[in-house]
């Protein structure tokens, strides 16, 4: 038998849980077993049945955050799918010892590297609309969702949330000891819909945005999205009417070369 790597041998005992209200683990073995042979329903009964101890452990760190709750949560969301995928069952622990590591080293990783690592507005953006998701579909459904249902609630690819989740989890310490990194090419939008752009255009269009200057982006910004006249612009801003015409112009050119070229 294989010794389990995070020495635990009675089940959450060992990580000082004792207030957390013990998981049955019995069935989990079999539910493990069948959902590596993809059966999603064991995945939910896997999930349902440790939901419990990972509100336990993401509320103890909530506590002692500026982060929400539903935000921590999705950091060990990952931590518990990691868990799922991880486990050994010639472990000696129990799988509930094996997720309560998992999920507590996600969240002391996220706390320990989170300023290492700057994620861009958009994926900042698209995270919070997946941790809103997750708090709303689990008050709705009273469990935790499946990537897949989640994924359908903010419209993205399951492929896409994952590695919007993985970008979050990650850092750039794991990455320099070799782990695999996001790949930011796999969010993409799951459907289209009308008078919206597809979020992966507007992943290039907001990296687009940032190559420009300050100044650009703040003119850009009057004249598209205040809808102001470049004479109102130029009045706030400063500037006379022809700088701001200019402005406008070379950013959209810069704009186009990005799109262009990607």
């Amino acid at each position: 038998m294989s010794l389990d790597p995070y020495g635990a041998h009675d089940a959450y005992g060992v990580y000082g849980i004792a207030g957390a209200r013990r998981t049955d683990d019995s069935g989990t073995p079999s539910s493990l077993a069948a959902y590596r042979e993809g059966d999603d329903h064991a995945l939910r009964r896997i999930l349902d049945e440790h939901e419990r101890l990972l509100a336990h452990i993401v509320r103890r760190y909530a506590t002692h955050s500026d982060e929400s709750y539903e935000e921590l949560l999705q950091v060990g969301y990952v931590g518990l799918l990691k868990a799922v995928r991880g486990y050994d069952p010639g472990y000696e622990a129990g799988f509930g010892s094996y997720a309560y590591a998992k999920i507590d080293g996600e969240l002391r990783h996220h706390f320990r590297d989170n300023g290492l690592v700057k994620r861009p507005r958009w994926a900042r953006s698209l995270y919070a609309r997946v941790s809103e998701a997750t708090a709303r579909l689990s008050a709705e459904l009273g469990r935790l969702p499946l990537p897949e249902e989640i994924a359908t609630e903010v419209n993205l690819t399951p492929e896409g949330v994952h590695e919007l989740l993985k970008l979050f989890s990650d850092t750039e310490v794991s990455s320099l000891d070799g782990a695999e990194e996001a790949d930011l090419s796999a969010i993409r939008s799951l459907r289209h819909e009308s008078f919206s752009l597809p979020v992966e255009d507007r992943i290039v269009l907001e990296e687009g945005l940032q190559q420009l200057t300050e100044l650009q982006r703040r003119v850009v910004y009057l004249f598209f999205y205040k809808d102001l006249s470049q004479t109102e612009i130029g009045r706030r801003l400063g500037l006379p009417q022809r700088r701001v015409s200019r402005i406008i112009a070379s950013s959209m050119k810069s704009l186009k070369d990005r799109l262009t070229r990607d």
